[in-house]
């Protein structure tokens, strides 16, 4: 992806929610509760399936060159109110900074997305991003196929009317559109497979589910039966079967916490594997049960992914809200799945200004000198940056920067690997 090589300007949203740019304002950016310029080289185009949000009551902030400081801008150049703007990026971009806004009083929290700086530059929007992976899964053109999808959803389920989880998928794939969820029907890449409508953590960001006093609405509803071993087993080596390089995943956004039936789920993985080598079976999880991990080991998983917004025990806590299990769980889950010989992956949501600020940089590398694993997803934090750091607890240290943060882990720990998805290992 090239860089904007010109000078670039302020994005700001009309009152009918469409983008426009200030010729003259050069826009702030964000990092933490820091404000900050850009330079063009910074800045790449907005990638193709991105999408451009307006942030309600909440005016952009310009840089005044001649004063040296931050201003929010409160008007369109033809007089009307405006409010700033921001992009969230496709997959397998990483955002390097936040939109720069001023509140206003009362101003509401921001659906559950991964709000990104966005700016203009001749004619053409940019955004502070850098690519993080290359793989085919990332092209949105391939999710561009609705017919081709609905005429798969029937053939797929007409072979088996009665498992139910063939049925949440296609609910899933239809109505949630998730991307994953297609890829089961067509015959491709990742292969989602939702198991658990019970949770153990109640995340501050839980895209499943919210509990009454939150501020906004879960993203879909949550998965709301126990399919079984066999339904189970049916859709993983219906996958596998048919995909090169294929891979089934536990733990989904549409579900709770997957550990939670690490029985059941072992006793699906074994039914698989006395049929079929084939594939990587994988489980996304929060990582609270460490004997479930080594269960699920046992019975053939080949990877796990664990989630993580810190390395730091007390915004983990805060953000994850475990009930009945602690951060250390979470660190025996990594050495169990570590000592197991299975490929481990941490899922780090990454928020600019914090997951690159010193203490937490620090924090991490004392995570991976401690625990050698195989990969960081480096993912997008989907919510309010401001609602985040209100919850959390968020004391600000100096940014390293999300890309120097990225150049560091390659140099000092290059065998961990960067990217976005769970990879294929068979």
């Amino acid at each position: 992806m090239k860089k904007t090589g010109r000078d670039f300007s302020l994005a700001f949203a009309d009152a009918e929610g469409h983008v426009w740019d200030y010729p003259g304002r050069e826009p702030a950016f964000r990092a933490g509760n820091r404000l900050v310029r850009l330079s063009p080289g910074e800045l790449i185009p907005l990638p193709y399936g991105s999408y451009l949000f307006s942030l309600p009551e909440r005016y952009p902030l310009s840089f005044n060159r001649k004063k040296r400081d931050f201003n929010p801008v409160t008007a369109s150049p033809d007089g009307d109110e405006i409010t700033a703007a921001s992009a969230f990026l496709a997959s397998a971009y990483l955002r390097t900074h936040l939109p720069a806004f001023a509140r206003k009083k009362g101003a509401p929290v921001l659906p559950m997305w991964a709000y990104a700086g966005v700016a203009v530059s001749d004619g053409e929007f940019v955004v502070p991003a850098v690519r993080i992976d290359d793989d085919p899964r990332s092209d949105p053109a391939i999710h561009e196929n609705d017919e081709e999808l609905r005429a798969a959803i029937g053939e797929t389920t007409a072979l088996f009317p009665d498992n139910r989880l063939v049925g949440q998928l296609a609910v899933c794939s239809t109505e949630y559109r998730c991307l994953c969820a297609r890829n089961f029907f067509l015959g491709r890449h990742e292969a989602p497979v939702p198991t658990s409508p019970a949770c153990n953590a109640d995340c501050v960001g839980c895209l499943s589910r919210q509990a009454g006093d939150s501020p906004f609405p879960p993203s879909q509803p949550r998965l709301d039966f126990r399919p079984a071993p066999e339904e189970i087993a049916a859709v993983i080596l219906h996958h596998l079967g048919r995909v090169d390089r294929a891979v089934a995943s536990f733990g989904q956004g549409c579900e709770g916490e997957p550990l939670l039936r690490a029985g059941d789920l072992a006793a699906a993985v074994r039914l698989v594997r006395e049929k079929t080598g084939r594939g990587t079976i994988n489980i996304n999880t929060n990582g609270s049960l460490p004997g479930g991990v080594k269960a699920l080991a046992a019975a053939g998983i080949d990877s796990i992914r664990i989630s993580l917004n810190s390395p730091t025990e007390e915004y983990y806590t805060r953000y994850h809200r475990p009930a009945g299990y602690s951060f250390s769980d979470v660190l025996r889950s990594v050495g169990t799945a570590l000592d197991a010989g299975i490929f481990v992956s941490i899922n780090l949501f990454f928020m600019p200004g914090f997951t690159d600020m010193e203490t937490e940089v620090g924090a991490l590398e004392g995570f991976l000198n401690r625990f050698p694993v195989n990969m960081i997803q480096t993912r997008n934090m989907n919510i309010d940056p401001d609602y985040y750091f209100e919850r959390i607890g968020f004391r600000e240290s100096e940014p390293l920067g999300i890309t120097a943060l990225l150049a560091l882990l390659g140099k000092k720990y290059p065998a961990v690997r960067l990217g976005y998805y769970n990879p294929p290992l068979r």
